[in-house]
């Protein structure tokens, strides 16, 4: 996208001479049919056209075109010659209800094909300032003239300005600060969801962490319970029975069992009649001996006395 006024002073060269021909004075544009018709060489007396047809190439720094037979007096390009501009300050524009937008001020083409991408109308500067530049395509129902352009009402109520007014500006700051409060609400309407679901998730552990834990400690007070009371029962016999030995003395305490040993029988001999009267005889002899003996130990002891 090319603005015309960066055309404007660009060299002409002849392809087929490789000649100067001339310095772009001008771009003549249609706004009513969105077309560029041409360019105007020189000033004054001197001035030529050459009509976009026989314009190979609009580039960066020159302009190509075919030869220099292409470049000719306006009296010979009357359409070029028509849409001139003759207005220094710009081209004014009406709406058709007579209510003046203001003056032409950048005309942007496309190079490659030709043709009229929009125009920008300017208010003034104060205008422009609080308003911003009106931005305009090329709308069906346009008059260009000499000396104005007209656009219909519809379509200039439809017409933006560019953001570059104050209006525009803050109106977009507004829009801004709006989309980036809905932001942040947005975000900490998400952050509270999720700490609220995380305290959601950390209340249903504690309390299943509760339940297991209050669980195992009633299991063990049941066991305890169950001790004790096994406890209390084994404490109380062991009472009742002291008390049943402390009236009664013995009573209640185990018996000694005395178990007798059987005395050892001794066989008897066998009887013998034969050893019998061999120790009956025996006893007999040794009978007279022992007296005697007794007789000889008389005199002894007499005589000891004496």
């Amino acid at each position: 996208m090319r603005e015309i006024k960066s055309i404007t002073g660009l060299r002409v060269i002849s392809v087929d001479e490789g000649a100067s021909v001339g310095v772009v004075s001008e771009v003549v544009v249609d706004l009513a049919a969105g077309t560029v018709l041409g360019i105007i060489l020189g000033n004054g007396a001197a001035e030529r056209g050459v009509e976009a047809g026989d314009i190979q190439t609009i580039g960066t720094d020159v302009i190509m075109i075919s030869n220099q037979g292409v470049a000719r007096h306006l009296s010979e390009l009357p359409e070029l010659e028509k849409r001139k501009s003759t207005h220094v300050g710009g081209l004014q524009v009406f709406t058709a209800s007579g209510r003046r937008l203001g003056v032409i001020s950048a005309i942007f083409i496309d190079p490659y094909e030709k043709v009229v991408a929009r125009y920008e109308i300017s208010g003034g500067p104060l205008k422009d300032l609080a308003d911003g530049i009106l931005i305009m395509p090329i709308i069906p129902g346009t008059v260009h003239g000499q000396d104005a352009v007209i656009v219909p009402d519809e379509a200039a109520e439809e017409m933006g300005r560019e953001a570059g007014g104050l209006r525009a500006r803050f109106g977009q700051w507004g829009d801004t600060a709006r989309k980036q409060a809905q932001q942040m609400s947005e975000t900490a309407r998400k952050q509270v969801q999720q700490v609220a679901e995380s305290a959601e998730k950390i209340v249903d552990t504690s309390a299943e962490t509760l339940k297991k834990e209050a669980a195992v400690v009633q299991e063990r007070a049941v066991d305890i319970a169950a001790k004790a009371r096994e406890a209390v029962t084994k404490l109380g016999e062991k009472e009742e029975s002291a008390a049943i030995e402390a009236e009664a003395p013995g009573v209640g305490a185990p018996l000694a069992v005395v178990v007798e040993e059987p005395e050892e029988i001794v066989p008897a001999a066998p009887h013998e009649p034969e050893k019998e009267q061999i120790v009956a005889v025996e006893a007999a002899e040794e009978e007279p001996v022992a007296e005697t003996t007794d007789e000889a130990a008389a005199p002894t002891e007499e005589s000891t006395e004496s």
